[in-house]
Formats: C-alpha cells, sequence, structure tokens
C-alpha cells in the first residue's frame, strides 16, 4: 500500500506572537507542559491552524498533564505538586507528599484519575491514584522485583488495570509482561522479548479493559493479550522498522484501530481485520504515541527551545502539523514587547 501523503501545517508567526501575547481567541485543543520554557501552557486552535498559548504556569522542572483534563502533576525544586484548574481564572497548588524522586515520565489512565510516575533509567514505578480530588500515593516498586528492567508502563481508561514491560537482564533471561490492580503487586501475563510499548482497549459495551496489545521491538510485531483468558495472538508488522510506540483508538464508526508509531513513519491499522489503513511518512522523528486532545496525539515533544510540538491526527484525513515553537523570553521584555517602551 502507498504511503498516505504527509499533511504538514502551521500558524503563521504573527499568530504565534498573538497567542503568546494573550490576545489569541479560540478553542483550546490540550493543556500541555512546555520544557524548554518549564511551562503549562494550552495549545489553541486545531489541525492546521495552532498556537501555544501564554504561560499558565512557570518554573516547573518537569509537568504531565492528564488526558484531556485541566490538572497536573508538576515538580518544582523537587517538590511533587498537583496543578489544577488550568485555563480558569483560579488556579491551585497542592504538595503531593511520598513521592521523593522526579520521573523520567508519566503515564496516565484514560480518564485521568490514575497516573504512574515512572524512570527507566532508575528503574522503578510509583502511582497516584484518586485524581484529581483524592489523590493517595503508591509505594515506589522496583523493576528488579519484576526480574528486570522496566521498559514500558500503561493503564487502562479508568486506573483498573496497570500494565508493565521488563527487558530481561544481561543473563539472558526473556522480556516479559506484567499486570496489576493496585500499583503494587503484579502477576505475569506472558513472556514477550522487548515489550517497549503498551496500550489497552476496551470493546463496546464493555467498562473493563479487555485487550492489552503489546509492542515487540524485537521483531517487530504487536502481540494482543486478551485480559480475561489471558489468550494471545500476534500481528505482524510487515515492513516496518524501528517502532517506538502504539496506541488504541476507537474510531467514529465504533470501529478500533491500532497507531504504530516509528522514527520516520506512522501506520494504520485496523484491528479487526488486521489490515494497514494507512502508512504516514513522517518529516521528522517521533518519540511518542500519547492522547492530547480528544482527537490529537503527541508524536514528539519539545525538547529544545525552538523545535515545534508535533502532533498527530487522523481527521480529516491521517496527518502530522506542528504548533509553531515558542519565544524564550524574559517576563521584563515580554512586557515591553506587548505594551511597548524600552527594549
Amino acid at each position: 500500500m502507498r504511503p498516505a501523503p504527509l499533511l504538514i501545517f502551521g500558524l503563521f508567526w504573527a499568530g504565534s506572537l498573538a497567542a503568546q501575547s494573550g490576545t489569541f481567541t479560540g478553542p483550546v485543543e490540550a493543556y500541555t507542559f512546555d520544557a524548554p520554557t518549564g511551562s503549562l501552557r494550552a495549545v489553541f486552535g486545531f489541525a492546521g491552524a495552532a498556537s501555544f498559548g501564554p504561560m499558565l504556569r512557570d518554573r516547573l522542572e518537569f509537568a504531565s498533564v492528564a488526558p484531556l483534563q485541566n490538572y497536573s502533576i508538576g515538580f518544582e525544586r523537587g517538590q511533587c505538586l498537583l496543578i489544577s484548574g488550568l485555563g480558569s481564572s483560579t488556579l491551585t497548588t497542592r504538595s503531593l507528599t511520598g513521592v521523593e524522586i522526579r520521573p523520567d515520565g508519566i503515564a496516565w489512565s484514560g480518564d485521568g484519575s490514575l497516573a504512574i510516575l515512572y524512570s527507566f533509567g532508575g528503574n522503578w514505578l510509583q502511582t497516584i491514584s484518586g485524581l484529581p480530588s483524592a489523590p493517595t500515593v503508591g509505594a515506589r516498586v522496583n523493576g528488579s522485583t519484576l526480574g528486570g528492567m522496566l521498559a514500558s508502563v500503561a493503564a487502562d481508561a479508568h486506573g483498573k488495570q496497570i500494565a508493565v514491560g521488563v527487558i530481561g537482564d544481561a543473563g539472558g533471561d526473556p522480556g516479559a509482561v506484567y499486570q496489576s490492580s493496585d500499583g503494587q503487586n503484579f502477576t505475569g501475563l506472558k513472556q514477550v522479548a522487548k515489550p517497549i510499548a503498551l496500550t489497552f482497549s476496551i470493546a463496546a459495551g464493555s467498562s473493563a479493559a479487555t485487550t492489552l496489545y503489546v509492542l515487540d521491538g524485537s521483531v517487530p510485531q504487536v502481540v494482543a493479550i486478551n485480559m480475561s483468558s489471558h489468550g494471545y495472538q500476534t500481528i505482524p508488522l510487515t515492513g516496518f522498522a524501528n517502532p517506538v510506540a502504539i496506541q488504541a483508538v476507537e474510531t467514529s464508526q465504533n470501529s478500533q484501530q491500532l497507531y504504530v508509531a516509528a522514527a520516520s513513519m506512522l501506520r494504520i491499522l485496523d484491528i479487526a481485520s488486521q489490515q494497514i489503513v494507512a502508512d504516514v511518512a513522517l518529516s521528522f522523528k517521533a518519540t511518542g504515541l500519547n492522547q492530547f486532545g480528544s482527537n490529537s496525539f503527541v508524536v514528539a515533544s519539545r525538547i529544545q527551545a525552538a523545535s515545534p510540538l508535533w502532533l498527530f491526527t487522523s481527521s480529516p484525513q491521517p496527518g502530522a502539523y506542528f504548533v509553531p515553537a515558542v519565544q524564550v523570553t524574559s517576563p521584563n521584555r515580554r512586557r515591553a514587547e506587548i505594551f511597548g517602551g524600552a527594549r
């Protein structure tokens, strides 16, 4: 199947400046942590016309926003914070005790009620449940207790099931996938050589996760594990090299698709037929595949100040678009640019 054409969009620079000065109005796609500026911001607009809004909270070392929500877990001077009310007139901050180490990343349940803090380098994970109204911090779990190094983590839509992928040690132990209902006690699901990414899906009419999809980077292939019977089937990724992330997506036709991202391509698979819906070439290096807006996913976060934020959407047709980089200026200079005065 021929790759679908890449769709690359962005705003003119003037629109970006308007959004930064607070004069831009429009729909909020989602809220995000912008690493180069250490701030939480809204992304306004839609595919083809999106821009960063002004800082809502700055001076953060790291943060992650719950999908489709207005609250975030952030770190300031090593302290873990629950930051709520993004986009409202009142921003509230609450300290979360029990989190002693800043994670490399955070994986969320679909409804934002559960956050899994993790460090692949440090080989640990820690859950925060009951978000946002009654957060409960679980004990930190060392990946070595599961027989190797953490390689992937995921939660289902309602935070009832957690999955962890572990790669065996240098002694040759095989990789494996584990499940847990409390983030503390884990049972084995299946041996998978290199489980580099995980995603849950829920069948129509069900409230619990029915299938866990495991991206096996050693072949590559996807292993679909039935959460009730623990039976499985494999979905080959023919002609697909170096995958990095996976996401199960429910379409408007009540069918389900798998998005699989590689460094320079994103593949859309129909789950029922296992047929390729589209191969979309990417002109940038994809690093992940995380829920952003209602119909968009982050495929490459902003790491450097000059870099854009890259998003992917399937509507109106599959394609990637960028949110232009924001300028990093001091507050005094920013006020001068907006209101006039000495530079």
